[in-house]
């Protein structure tokens, strides 16, 4: 195929394809004439894998071309890499409990369901939402009921503000994760790692949080000091 067929079929553009080439990312491609050249479905399944590895498994090019260039490299060729993890891990991580509840019987006030934007949680057409969710709501009203209300400022906007923090967050762990065993160890133990290592990383940002929370208190208190 002509380098037009090959961008059609694999989503990329032929600059970035060029640069691909001569960073060995793609092998060379068969020269009909000094300005002409023929690619094949090994071009196209590279790009398609370059592709995904960066966009969903977050993956640099230079970890990207050590894996295309290992020994069972064509196995980085399929359609995904873990390719039952998600799936598995979020079975372990439910709580065995009903999939969805009925958000009107939690019993929460009429505010709370203001949350539902702030937290980004999507109420099913039939009135569900999913049971991680109402945990979430359930929390959210403890800190009411402590007295962290809209009325002293504690609205939405302190919702949606731990919600970007922790999207980023996630996203940041998930591409270090996969970075660091893509191609190091298998699905079964990279799935006993990420299981065991949310739970430990939670407790450890629990402790940071606290720590951070200390120090402010403390830079607060020698700023009253030194006022005084």
């Amino acid at each position: 195929m002509r380098m037009r067929d090959l961008e059609k079929a694999s989503g990329v553009g032929r600059e970035t394809i060029r640069f691909y080439i001569r960073e060995g990312l793609l092998p060379e491609p068969d020269k009909t004439s000094p300005n002409s050249a023929r690619y094949s479905d090994v071009h196209v399944a590279r790009l398609k894998a370059i592709k995904r590895l960066q966009e969903e498994r977050f993956l640099p090019l230079a970890v990207i071309r050590t894996l295309l260039e290992a020994d069972d490299g064509d196995r980085w060729l399929m359609p995904e890499v873990f390719p039952t993890l998600d799936a598995l891990l979020a079975q372990r991580l439910e709580d065995g409990g009903p999939a969805r509840v009925v958000f009107d019987d939690l019993g929460l006030p009429p505010h709370s369901r203001e949350h539902l934007d702030d937290l980004m949680i999507p109420l099913a057409e039939d009135g569900t939402i999913s049971a991680r969710d109402a945990a979430i709501l359930r929390t959210v009203q403890r800190l009411d009921d402590i007295g962290f209300t809209p009325e002293l400022g504690f609205d939405g906007g302190q919702m949606r503000l731990y919600n970007v923090l922790i999207d980023w967050l996630t996203a940041q762990e998930v591409r270090h994760f996969l970075e660091h065993t893509a191609g190091h160890v298998g699905e079964a133990k990279a799935l006993d790692m990420a299981e065991q290592g949310i739970s430990v990383i939670n407790e450890l940002l629990g402790q940071l949080r606290t720590r951070a929370l200390l120090r402010k208190l403390a830079e607060r208190r020698t700023i009253a000091n030194d006022n005084g």
